[in-house]
Parts: structure tokens; C-alpha cells; sequence
């Protein structure tokens, strides 16, 4: 046999054992990982300063808006991009403004809780946030949300 049919034979061995060993890994059934349940608490990253603090909390309203309203967490932040991307979001889901900034504020306050529980805010601090949240007006919150996300 010559070097040149002895290599295409090595080549087409070596293919076939990759081609076998990513098969027997599980290799031939690919589905896309779920999307987490925003309805379970979110453990939080070690945090450190400010940025960081607000980044996982709007994370954290997020994901607990979405549960309130019953969608996932992509749907909402992306709809979140824009005004008018929140506003097509509503018509689409059939969600009202009110229902939008009842679930918007419930998840603003699960963050705060979450945040507390992972000890990236302290008591008075939740204490204060939480006061805020609930005399803040809806809208100007989102507006905020929308502006940390872009």
C-alpha cells in the first residue's frame, strides 16, 4: 500500500472514531437549553459596587415581572429595548398598562427582596428602595430599566 492510500485510509479511521465518540457523548440529539423559570428565586453573583448591585437588580425585576406577567425572561427584556418595542409586547401578550405596571412594580420589589437575601443590600437600604418603588411612578422606573438595559 502507498503512503498517499495509507494516509486517506489513517484519515478516513481517525473521522469515523471522532464521528463515533461524539455520538456515543450524546452527540446526535441537540435540543437548545430551556429558558430558566423566572418564577424561581435567582442566585446572585458576588457583587461589587454600585453597577454591579443595579445591574442584578434590574436583572432580578425582570425575570420577576415576567413571572407576574406569565413570559419569559427574553420576551420582556427584549421588549424592554424600546418604547415601542414594550408597547408591541403588551398589544401582542393582550397585557393592559395597569397590569403591566402592577407586575413591573411586584418585580421590582422581588429584586429588592432578592437583593437583601443575597446580602448585596442591607436592610435600610431595601427599606429606602422599597419606599421608592412604591411612590415612583411606574412609568419612570421602566424608563429607567429601559435605559440600564441599552
Amino acid at each position: 500500500m502507498s503512503r498517499s492510500v495509507a494516509a486517506v485510509v489513517v484519515a478516513a479511521l481517525v473521522a469515523l472514531l471522532l464521528s463515533g465518540t461524539y455520538a456515543l457523548a450524546g452527540g446526535t440529539t441537540y435540543k437548545p437549553s430551556t429558558s430558566p423559570d423566572p418564577c424561581k428565586a435567582r442566585h446572585w453573583p458576588e457583587t461589587h459596587g454600585t453597577s454591579q448591585v443595579i445591574q442584578q437588580l434590574t436583572l432580578s425585576a425582570i425575570a420577576g415581572t415576567a413571572c407576574n406577567l406569565g413570559v419569559s425572561e427574553e420576551e420582556l427584556m427584549l421588549a424592554f429595548a424600546s418604547k415601542g418595542g414594550l408597547a408591541q409586547f403588551q398589544r401582542n401578550q393582550h397585557i393592559s398598562k395597569s397590569q403591566l405596571d402592577s407586575a413591573a412594580r411586584a418585580g421590582i420589589n422581588r429584586a429588592i427582596d432578592e437583593g437583601e437575601h443575597n446580602n448585596a443590600i442591607n436592610g435600610f437600604e431595601a427599606t429606602v428602595l422599597r419606599l421608592a418603588a412604591g411612590a415612583a411612578p411606574i412609568d419612570k422606573l421602566i424608563s429607567y430599566v429601559q435605559q440600564t438595559l441599552s
